[in-house]
Parts: C-alpha cells; structure tokens; sequence
C-alpha cells in the first residue's frame, strides 16, 4: 500500500508541475511535447500538422492590420499580435501571412492587384500589393524565425477574410518617398 501511495503522490507532483508549468509558460511547455514527439495541441483541425510543425499558436482570434505582398514577401502587420522576440525588438509587429485553404477571394485579390506607386519600379515581378485587412486565424507565439528566408518572427494563419479596404495613404506616400530616394520612380 505504501507502494501505490508513493507513486500517486509522484504522479500527483508531476501532474502539479505540469499544469504549473503550462499556467505560466504555455508556448515553452507544449513546443518541448511537440520537440519530443508528442502531437502540436495548439493546432486547429483546420490546419495541417505538416504546415506548423512544432510553432505554437494561439487561440483563433480577430486581427486587423497592413498587408503587404510582393517578391518573395507575405508581410502582415497587426498592433493586436502578441509580443515575440524579435531582432527588430518587441515592437515588431510582422508575421509571414497564409491564406485560408481555399484562398484569400477575389476582394482581396483585387485590392492587391490595385498600383499604387505611381510609375515606381516598372518591372511587374517587383509588384508590391498593399491592403488594409480584418481577418480571423491564428498566430504564432512561439519563439522561431518563419516565412521566406525565416526573416519574420511569427506566421499567420489565415481562417477567413472578413474585411478589405486600401491601405493608409500615409504609408504609400512613405513608399514611393523610399523609391525616389533611390531613383527607382518615373
């Protein structure tokens, strides 16, 4: 009898532990359970285990932001990311943007499709779309480098698109300020 109480006191220890260890480091605890082969539980079903890996995600959420795509670039930017570490520090709000498995439709096509630069850089592979978006899915909260070239410090997992308008005008001024600094415009 003694026996059995030891090791339900261990288990209950453990188990204790564990749970402490969530409450405090969710992202930490369950990336080193996926690192030794246990399943990603932050997961969705509507994502594919392949496609995370081991990267933590948060719950589904709501996240309004700047998307910005061209070459080699999926950039989505939103203040209501939670913070991650960062070479840029923690106000680097970027995250490597997925559509939703059945795409990101035809309003946000557009709205990317949409030139903006005003005769700046003419050759159509360096096209840079720009939108301002509304949209539900998950982020990553773990610590990692993702999207091209691992250059950004968190993916994003887009669920539904659920509103697109043009980007700021600010910033598009701000672009083509950058691009006729460098001689790169009409």
């Amino acid at each position: 009898m003694r026996k059995v109480s030891t090791i339900v006191f261990g288990l209950l220890i453990a188990a204790a532990g564990l749970g402490a260890w969530y409450w405090v480091d969710r992202p930490t605890m369950l990336h080193a359970a996926c690192a030794i082969g246990l399943p990603n539980y932050s997961i969705p079903s509507e994502l594919d285990q392949e496609d995370v890996g081991c990267a933590i995600l948060t719950p589904k959420g709501r996240f309004k932001g700047i998307l910005v795509t061209g070459f080699e670039a999926s950039n989505f930017s939103s203040p209501d990311f939670p913070p991650v570490r960062s070479e840029f520090g923690p106000s680097d709000t970027r995250a490597w943007f997925h559509c939703p498995k059945n795409g990101c439709g035809d309003q946000l096509d557009n709205q990317l499709d949409q030139d903006y630069l005003n005769g700046c850089i003419k050759d159509s592979l360096f096209h840079s779309g720009f939108a301002t978006i509304e949209v539900d899915g998950w982020v990553t909260v773990s610590d990692g480098a993702f999207g091209h070239l691992n250059s950004y410090p968190r993916d994003f997992y887009a669920s539904r698109i659920v509103n697109v308008g043009p980007p700021p005008a600010n910033m598009i001024a701000d672009w083509i300020d950058g691009y006729r600094r460098h001689d790169m415009c009409d």
